[in-house]
């Protein structure tokens, strides 16, 4: 519509120029060519502002993309202007405004001179560039089509764009449909290009996980495995499709399969740990199956699962359970040997006093044996460690002359540590009260050594004290060492032994299998 509201159908047609008409469809057609084959947006409306201001001879065009909330609109092109404006914002204030009319009904604005127009919001902006006619068309895809922005036609003099309000339109028409097209081809590729990335994305998760992927109908009904599948088990997917995949099971647990599957469905979870065979291996290896339910677009059921390795985990479980059970037996050896401490100290004392030191020390004894056992994390303890470490807890000196170590590197069996630490403690506590110890003079030598061989092998042991100590006095009550030497070590450890306390001299021999663990 004019400024003055009369409609536009009253300017003659005579006005119209024919060279001027046949200029403007040439430019429309070449404009629609390049609308056609442009994928540029930012190019298609700088080019449509180039070619709508060559055809009206127009001094400033400019294009105005309508912001979402609708009071803004945003320069996105423009010729015969700075680029410095491109990506300037108006804000509209005024609501009876000729451009508020034009961007809530759609009503295109001709004015042939602005400085006469007071409805006008961009009147100042249009005397600062010295822009007298003035044309706003709507930038729409027909009628009752969203309104994408606006197209501004403005000259330096006065000018009626009436005469050119069909070409305009036509051309507005076509700019809008082009901006459509590229924005909706944008929107398909960068879905595209989401999906393609979410794919990807997907797949980097699929062939990167060490779980072996898959998904299968049910009745174990195998549609599709990640690449995994085929890696570890050497089967080609075709061969695995369907129940084909459990041709790679062992048929040992065929059946705990097959009665897995047949309760997925009532428990909601398929859940099995079954052998599969690992071709790098040359053997089947223990995997843990999970799977559970899904419905998908076309409203059957898919289960989606994994079967993950827990060789090493099933390894780590046996080998738990043993150390439990080597723990509790142990534990119950070590608290009989605590009890019959006790008994036997107890027997051997006359008072609490007496009780409660002796049964200290072979507490303290036990106790340094535990340590060796448990510092020697998994290996094997040597006699002469168990020597040493009883040697320094008697207070002596290493390489003291009193005490003499001579013998090769023997490995004890763990189960035989505490005993013939509580043997050996025993004699050193007995030359730290009568002995070569409670003298500091004499000498205590213990020599030792490996016979026979094979399930046959012994440790043959020999402490030999000599020194001016007397003899134990006739009727002396046997002690708790005597005892654990003549009769606790042919029990636990299958040995015999020959002990003797004579005037200067205590000699001891042990014959202890080495193979006798109990």
């Amino acid at each position: 519509m004019p400024a003055d509201g009369s409609p536009l159908d009253a300017f003659p047609a005579s006005a119209r120029a024919p060279d001027a008409a046949l200029h403007q469809h040439e430019m429309l057609a070449a404009f629609a060519e390049l609308a056609i084959l442009s994928e540029d947006i930012d190019r298609l409306l700088q080019e449509a502002c180039d070619y709508v201001r060559r055809a009206v001879g127009a001094d400033i065009v400019l294009l105005y993309r309508q912001t979402p909330d609708g009071r803004s609109v945003e320069v996105r092109a423009g010729a015969g202007i700075a680029p410095t404006l491109i990506g300037a914002r108006l804000t509209r204030r005024n609501d009876q405004s000729l451009e508020s009319r034009l961007l809530r009904d759609g009503e295109p604005v001709i004015v042939p001179d602005a400085r006469d127009e007071p409805r006008l919001e961009t009147r100042g902006l249009l005397r600062s560039f010295e822009q007298r006619g003035l044309a706003l068309i709507p930038l729409r895809d027909g009628p009752g089509t969203p309104m994408l922005g606006l197209l501004h036609i403005s000259t330096r003099e006065s000018r009626d764009f009436s005469a050119e309000f069909a070409f305009l339109r036509i051309y507005a028409s076509l700019v809008a449909a082009s901006m459509l097209r590229i924005e909706a081809l944008r929107r398909r590729q960068d879905e595209r290009a989401a999906r393609e990335r979410s794919e990807w994305q997907l797949r980097l998760v699929l062939e990167g996980i060490p779980q072996l992927v898959w998904c299968a109908e049910p009745g174990a009904q195998w549609r599709w495995m990640g690449p995994q599948w085929t890696e570890v088990t050497g089967r080609d997917p075709d061969s695995s499709l369907g129940r084909g995949w459990l041709e790679a099971v062992h048929p040992d647990d065929a059946a705990a399969v097959e009665q897995a599957w047949g309760s997925a469905e009532a428990r909601g979870i398929f859940e099995v740990e079954c052998r599969i065979w690992h071709q790098h291996d040359g053997r089947y290896r223990w995997y843990q199956g999970r799977a559970l339910p899904t419905a998908s677009t076309l409203g059957d059921q898919t289960w989606v699962g994994t079967f993950t390795d827990v060789e090493d985990l099933r390894a780590l479980e046996a080998r738990q359970a043993v150390l439990v059970a080597e723990l509790q037996h142990r534990t119950r050896n070590l608290l009989a040997v605590v009890e019959g401490i006790a008994v036997q100290t107890m027997a051997a004392t006359e008072s609490l006093d007496a009780f409660a030191a002796s049964f200290h020390d072979r507490l303290q004894a036990l106790a340094r044996a535990q340590q060796l056992l448990a510092g020697a994390s998994g290996e094997a303890i040597t006699i002469r460690q168990l020597l040493e470490t009883e040697r320094d807890a008697l207070g002596m000196a290493r390489g003291d002359a009193l005490i003499a170590l001579n013998g090769p590197d023997v490995l004890l069996p763990s189960t035989m540590v505490q005993t013939l630490a509580l043997v050996i403690h025993e004699l050193g506590t007995n030359s730290r009260k009568y002995g070569v110890i409670a003298r500091g003079e004499g000498r205590i030598a213990i020599d030792w050594r490996v016979s026979g061989s094979g399930a046959g092998r012994a440790l043959d042991l020999d402490w030999v004290e000599t020194g001016d100590f007397a003899a134990p006095a006739a009727g002396q009550r046997r002690g708790f060492g005597r005892e654990l030497i003549e009769r606790a070590l042919p029990f636990q450890l299958g040995a015999s032994s020959d002990y003797s306390i004579t005037a200067g001299a205590v000699r001891c021999r042990l014959h202890v299998p080495l193979d006798a663990a109990t």
